[in-house]
């Protein structure tokens, strides 16, 4: 492209102090996390690693979890035994958590000389370095003015926080170990079995180990290697069988680290970030809001999901130290693992699926058992809505528990993995049977009603909560959910030319089930009988129109079911949302053409739901948005994730089957530019924005797919050139054209 798109070279700011936690500087491998707050002389480094959990609790499918006692019950009015069943309300187990925790793991303090403050703090994407700078203190009888810096990485490929300060005397720096100790920790641990931390600071080595009954002993550890003319600190944590053996491992970890120096091992660290930047996409906004928040997503991604890693949770890597994480710090399937992953598709990092697509795997017996107890069916898959790192479900919300969109949803995501890749092994071996398996418990729901097919009893998520009203016939969530299995599983076992005989009732099921529960209007229904009626955090009803694009806006069909659902949606308004709802609604409407509207979300987004570190938190930072506004310092990441995936929509999306390129331009953008946007078939897309209108189009065909792409200049003839050096005319507002495995394609209008 003439204009490269790019990522930016300014340093992200942080305003020290930092009182908050989540407003520290946030550094991750995938694995191992760290928060670098304060202020003053003190530097806290908050720690944790995203596999820190105590797996003691949660709920197991009992023989009673039947689809047919749930509907039994339901119909019945039996609350108490609905409850009991799906929600684990029976008597606690002494000393046993009711359910799976992340744990809180502590921090590590570093005081500065005496003499000596943090004034300022800063974080430079590209290479994922921190870097704070040092002031002398007036007054104090030396040369004022004299800035030193102190910086920091934390590695890629071994669990160590690497930091270095230069041109400070080493003498007047102090390490602390600070194992969690505020009374809710301390409560939480003295009831279920934790004995206390074992610090053992020491001159050069120092740290801590903490048990944690039923799982392997935890070290964090750190150590001060002498630097003449500056300092040197290397933390790290790690698991051993015991806690001499995790305190033996910490120390070989960190004496690796010092015998390699800190300058090969950030160089390290900075080659694996060049290397992510380079291959992601990019994008060049005349909104730097926008801009941000796009490299802000992708940066986070880089630090919560790599392969051979854990996946994605609520917060990822950084958790607090001074209570237990809100929600457990779990995986919630309803919305929240999905928009952590949204990103990984238009942003071209597929590999960031890995941890997830792992973890699925290692659960398919689990998941195939839960199908088993609940409808029957001997090749279902079935996944709780909240879960640990292990598939045990957390209990506690019995819609959650049934909610088997959860199920399809994550299925969705090894869909697009497969659409975005055109990976037909990975179809054949893993995606497709996850889908099927997903299916077949649908299949087992569903019931006839005279000519049509109906789902008796779902759940759209959170609506009202767990109560006992919480349900009914047709939700549209589930309905649109049941539509997108119908058309990937028709189309998967057509591609691999297997399952004639299921295809034929997938497509009779998608024929005879209605699209949603739709009333007058038309307007979609939440349930048959049960209107949007309040503001809500879900979109849920409105789900198929994304993610799951089984409702499609620019069609005859759909247009007025669309307008009069979102008008409605729109006047029930904002006052119960959260964090992650708004990069989804901005995504809703990025899906209708509004391109103002998706902008004006992401940048209320930012204001309110974003702090002074940058942090997506949950309820909003200050009162007056949103009711949700108790706990502004409640973080969860997938709302940062989200949101780079709503700047990418606006700039590129496949919807209805084609490919659509600046579909919601805000009117007064005039110039904007993106490179290397990964979508459907495995095409990577680079566009210009000039004047109010594209101006030039490059798409590279991976896999050789077939390209069906909406014309940017609507019925304006079109010039495509191939790298092959053939030329072509076209004027049609959808250009579907053959392509070859490595060619790559050039377009642009003919005035």
């Amino acid at each position: 492209m003439r204009r490269e798109a790019g990522l930016p070279d300014e340093r992200l700011s942080f305003p020290f102090p930092l009182e908050e936690v989540h407003a520290g500087i946030p550094l991750g491998n995938g694995t191992f996390g760290a928060l670098l707050w304060g202020g003053g002389r003190q530097l806290r480094i908050t720690l944790n690693r995203a596999d820190y959990w105590d797996h003691r609790g949660g709920l197991t499918f009992s023989g009673e979890a039947t689809y047919t006692n749930l509907r039994q019950w339901l119909e019945e009015g039996n609350e108490a035994k609905l409850r009991e069943v799906f929600e684990g309300r029976r008597e606690p187990e002494p000393g046993i958590p009711p359910r799976p925790t992340r744990l809180p793991m502590g921090r590590v303090d570093l005081d500065l000389p005496p003499d000596w403050e943090i004034v300022a703090g800063g974080l430079h994407l590209r290479t994922s370095e921190a870097e704070l700078e040092l002031e002398e203190r007036p007054g104090r009888g030396r040369r004022t003015g004299s800035e030193r810096r102190l910086r920091a990485v934390l590695l890629r490929e071994t669990p160590v926080l690497c930091l270095r300060a230069t041109g400070v005397e080493p003498e007047g720096f102090r390490v602390h170990s600070r194992p969690p100790d505020t009374r809710e920790v301390r409560a939480h641990y003295r009831q279920f079995g934790f004995p206390p931390a074992q610090v053992f600071d020491l001159e050069e080595f120092g740290g801590w180990v903490q048990e944690c009954p039923g799982e392997p002993a935890l070290c964090v550890g750190w150590l001060r290697p002498p630097a003449p003319g500056g300092f040197l600190l290397y933390v790290t944590a790690v698991y051993g069988e015991s806690p001499v053996e995790a305190r033996r491992l910490a120390l070989q970890t960190l004496e690796a680290i010092r015998a390699e120096g800190y300058t090969p091992a950030s160089v390290r660290c900075f080659g694996w970030w060049r290397k992510w930047w380079e291959e992601g996409a990019r994008v060049r906004l005349p909104d730097s809001t926008l801009e941000l928040l796009y490299y802000l997503g992708m940066y986070k991604l880089g630090g919560l999901s790599v392969p051979g890693g854990p996946a994605a949770t609520l917060q990822g890597p950084w958790v607090e130290e001074h209570r237990l994480p809100p929600w457990s710090g779990d995986y919630h399937f309803n919305i929240n693992v999905q928009e952590c992953y949204w990103p990984c598709f238009g942003g071209n990092h597929l590999e960031a699926l890995e941890p997830l697509v792992r973890m699925l795997r290692q659960w398919e017996p689990k998941l195939r058992e839960n199908a088993r107890t609940f409808v029957g069916v001997s090749d279902g898959r079935m996944l709780p809505h909240s879960t640990d790192d292990r598939g045990t479900a957390m209990s506690g919300f019995w819609t959650g528990f049934v909610d088997h969109g959860s199920t399809a949803w994550t299925g969705q995501l090894l869909w697009l993995a497969y659409r975005y890749s055109m990976d037909r092994e990975f179809l054949r071996e893993f995606a497709y049977p996850f889908l099927k398996g997903a299916m077949a418990v649908y299949e087992a729901m569903l019931e006839e009603d005279g000519v049509a097919l109906v789902l008796p009893v779902g759940v759209s998520p959170e609506f009202g909560g767990s109560g006992f009203g919480a349900w009914g016939r047709n939700a549209s969530f589930q309905l649109a959910v049941i539509h997108f299995l119908c058309r990937a599983l028709i189309q998967a076992s057509e591609e691999l030319d297997v399952d004639a005989g299921r295809r034929a009732i997938w497509q009779e099921i998608a024929a005879r089930l209605p699209i949603g529960a739709v009333g007058e209007g038309p307007e979609l229904l939440l349930w048959e009988g049960q209107p949007l009626t309040e503001s809500h955090r879900h979109h849920s009803h409105l789900a198929g129109i994304y993610p799951f694009d089984v409702i499609e806006p620019q069609t005859e069909r759909h247009r007025s079911l669309v307008r009069n659902s979102v008008r409605r949606w729109i006047r029930t308004g904002m006052g119960l949302w959260t964090g992650w709802c708004l990069p989804w609604a901005s995504i809703l409407h990025t899906r209708l053409g509004n391109g103002d509207m998706a902008a004006l979300l992401l940048e209320t987004f930012r204001r309110t739901f974003m702090g002074l570190g940058y942090a997506s938190t949950h309820d909003a930072r200050f009162p007056g948005f949103t009711q949700f506004d108790s706990r502004p310092d409640v973080m969860q990441v997938e709302a940062a994730e989200a949101a780079a995936a709503a700047v990418l929509e606006m700039l590129a999306h496949t919807s209805g089957g084609v490919l659509r390129l600046f579909p919601a331009i805000p009117r007064d953008w005039q110039t904007a530019s993106f490179t290397g946007i990964r979508t459907e078939g495995a095409f990577l897309v680079s566009g210009e924005w000039n004047g109010g209108r594209a101006t030039r189009i490059e798409i590279h065909s991976e896999a050789g797919a077939p390209l069906r792409v909406a014309n940017p200049w609507g019925d304006v003839a079109v010039l495509v050139k191939r790298s092959g050096g053939s030329v072509a005319h076209h004027r049609r507002p959808i250009l579907d054209l053959p392509t070859a495995a490595g060619e790559t394609l050039e377009f642009t209008p003919i005035s």
